[in-house]
């Protein structure tokens, strides 16, 4: 993640009042940033992103891409538990 955390606090508060972001995920967004940075720095994984609609809304999705560029689909709190236990196990 190119931004720091309290940028992207900020940025999802931002998605959050303009209704592209269900309040409820911002936490579990804040993990997956966390620790994708982690696994990224660690060259555990090449990317992720969140899923979003044909109107940019947040959905509960999340896609990792795999150090070896495989596409990885996950709900936010599966990708939390994916990145949460690749890190723990390397």
């Amino acid at each position: 993640m190119s931004e720091t955390n309290a940028e992207y606090q900020v940025r999802l508060d931002e998605m959050i009042k303009t209704g592209k972001l269900k309040a409820e995920y911002k936490d579990i967004l804040l993990e997956i940033g966390e620790l994708g940075s982690k696994a990224c720095a660690l060259g555990l994984i090449s990317g992720l992103g969140w899923g979003e609609d044909a109107n940019y809304i947040v959905l509960n999705a999340y896609e990792i891409l795999d150090k070896d560029g495989n596409f990885l689909y996950f709900t936010l709190s599966e990708a939390r538990d994916y990145l949460h236990n690749l890190i723990a196990d390397s």
